[in-house]
């Protein structure tokens, strides 16, 4: 297992590349869901191809949209977090889902349930587009505390 911890700038991912991204939002609150688009439609390299209120409306975008990564809130409304995990790694392994949440004691329940990041909802832009980048090139579980990123490859 490698373990690093590294403080976010503007050199901390090289991203020069045309490949895109595709991204689907899962939360259950709209404004949430409205705030993460308006944050990453601003990158050239990240595409939101979805957004889901509920883990219905998530696992069926998930099957005919075939995104790289899912963010999830890891409390969305009516959804049990290791089930609605469970059912996105069903559909494929490929995707990578980034649990988006405050609560720490998610944590370790989450990186067990196969996630590929968890980030607390304090990030800035600039630090989500980096998480993405990261997630998606090297596959790496992430923990944002502070102005770090603990970067794990299991």
């Amino acid at each position: 297992m490698f373990i690093k911890s590294a403080v976010m700038n503007e050199e901390f991912v090289n991203f020069d590349t045309e490949e895109s991204i595709d991204v689907i939002i899962g939360d259950s609150r709209e404004a949430m869901r409205e705030g993460l688009r308006q944050m990453l439609n601003s990158d050239e390299n990240i595409n939101i191809v979805g957004e889901a209120r509920n883990g219905k409306e998530l696992l069926s975008q998930i099957k005919t949209l075939s995104p790289d990564i899912v963010i999830l809130d890891g409390k969305m409304k009516g959804v049990d977090d290791a089930q609605i995990i469970n059912s996105i790694k069903a559909i494929t392994k490929d995707i990578d889902v980034i649990v988006l949440n405050d609560e720490r004691s998610l944590l370790i329940p989450s990186i067990e349930n196969g996630v590929a990041g968890f980030i607390t909802r304090d990030i800035s832009r600039n630090e989500l587009v980096t998480a993405i980048r990261i997630i998606h090139l090297w596959r790496l579980v992430l923990f944002k505390s502070g102005a770090h990123f603990t970067l794990v490859k299991l």
